[in-house]
């Protein structure tokens, strides 16, 4: 907790705790229990209540697309056709071909257009979503897993009304509790068509996929969450367009709120796209607290971790590493999640692309009151800022290499070492 507390965390992201047979937890075998092997109930009410003294909220992450194959309401299912489970799922052939998750027979699909189902996961104060929000050691949100797939198959999509749903519940059981969206491709109908419901997605698809595209390593050999090709390096005027195209596409607000990333447990780890760079890391941390958006440092990131894909990325923090939990790469994060508290602009204010160079891109962070300039370049090079927009400019951070700023009179340079980022407070 007390790391936590030093890295600047405002809100703790748990990975299902629910009982499963896997160790990722997807397949739960039941939403009532925490999984004894992580101690039971109690000691995630001891986890929250703790979290809760260090002012960190806890949010859980639930699965309303699936089940596991193991769960409870799953075996009701098979053994009578007759049973009110039996309409949780999708049987083609009663019991055993059924719809799954990707194929998967170990997670199938639950079907939102039982309102059986709905009462018992997602509606009410009886729900499994209303269970574990309860009480001051209640959880404070849910991230939803797969939730672009919840309640979608062929003619039927229940999606923005199972959101809805979700969230009336929270609102109703705990106010102001935060409600995520897994979502990997254009989230534009889900959070405009569909408002009301999702507060916010993990926006994989405006932020970590052009990150990536503009950072990896050159002929870096990994694709973007299982796709057979490697994520090419892109010229950064296209990663800006792209990045630009799906902010469009969304109101303002939800740039806002979206949490950005520059990896999860689900794909390889943020190090290893950029070859081990700890400061193209760095840039690419520089990118998430300089832009709109709520950041999320995947556990670990932040002392140097590396993973080929997400089961090699889910890897225990190392906590007797006295190295790594003193290092540079530490420090740096603590001071760039430091800047997201101490500047507002980068909690609240607009955003002015102002560059788009070949290997550097920057912007302006604004509010009535004060104006950020957030520079990142991606090699060895010199940003020329426009004065008339920039005016004087006191760098607030800068790193890794002490890039150095310089005033002419009509630009402001900045020269990098190698990939790293400015922050400069304009006058």
């Amino acid at each position: 907790m007390d790391h936590l507390v030093r890295l600047g965390v405002d809100v703790l992201y748990l990975t299902p705790v629910f009982p499963a047979r896997s160790n990722h937890r997807y397949d739960a075998s039941s939403f009532d229990e925490v999984d004894p092997l992580l101690g039971g109930d109690a000691a995630l009410a001891s986890l929250v209540a703790a979290a809760h003294r260090a002012g960190i909220r806890v949010m859980g992450d639930l699965t309303t697309n699936h089940t596991g194959a193991g769960h409870a309401w799953f075996r009701a299912a098979q053994a009578d056709p007759g049973s009110a489970e039996a309409g949780f799922y999708y049987f083609t052939e009663h019991p055993d071909a059924y719809e799954s998750w990707f194929g998967v027979p170990s997670l199938p699909k639950l079907d939102h257009g039982s309102p059986s189902l709905r009462r018992r996961l997602v509606e009410g104060p009886g729900s499994v979503v209303a269970r574990w929000l309860e009480g001051p050691d209640g959880l404070d949100g849910w991230r939803i897993d797969v939730a672009n797939m919840t309640g979608r198959k062929a003619g039927d999509d229940h999606n923005h009304e199972v959101a809805r749903t979700v969230r009336r519940t929270m609102d109703a059981t705990r106010p102001g509790s935060f409600l995520l969206a897994e979502h990997f491709h254009d989230t534009s109908d889900d959070v405009t068509t569909g408002a009301g419901g999702w507060d916010a997605v993990m926006d994989y698809a405006a932020v970590t996929r052009p990150v990536w595209e503009w950072l990896a390593a050159p002929a870096s050999p990994y694709g973007f969450l299982g796709m057979p090709v490697p994520v090419p390096r892109k010229p950064t005027a296209d990663v800006v367009a792209a990045v630009r195209r799906f902010s469009a596409a969304v109101p303002w607000q939800q740039t806002v709120q979206n949490v950005t990333m520059l990896g999860s447990h689900d794909t390889p780890r943020m190090l290893s796209v950029v070859g081990g760079d700890e400061r193209a890391l760095v840039a690419a941390l520089a990118l998430l607290v300089g832009r709109p958006g709520i950041p999320m440092v995947f556990a670990g990131d932040e002392l140097g971790l590396t993973g080929d894909d997400g089961e090699q990325s889910r890897t225990p923090m190392p906590w007797d590493d006295e190295e790594r939990l003193d290092g540079d790469l530490l420090h740096a994060y603590r001071a760039l999640l430091r800047l997201r508290h101490d500047l507002e602009p980068l909690r609240r204010g607009g955003m002015r692309w102002l560059v788009a160079d070949e290997d550097a891109m920057a912007w302006l962070r604004e509010t009535p009151d004060e104006r950020v300039c957030v520079v990142v370049a991606r090699d060895a090079c010199t940003v020329d800022l426009p004065a008339t927009l920039v005016g004087e400019c006191v760098p607030v951070w800068a790193g890794p290499g002490d890039p150095v700023v310089e005033h002419g009179s009509r630009t402001v340079q900045v020269s990098f070492p190698g990939p790293g980022a400015a922050f400069l407070r304009c006058g």
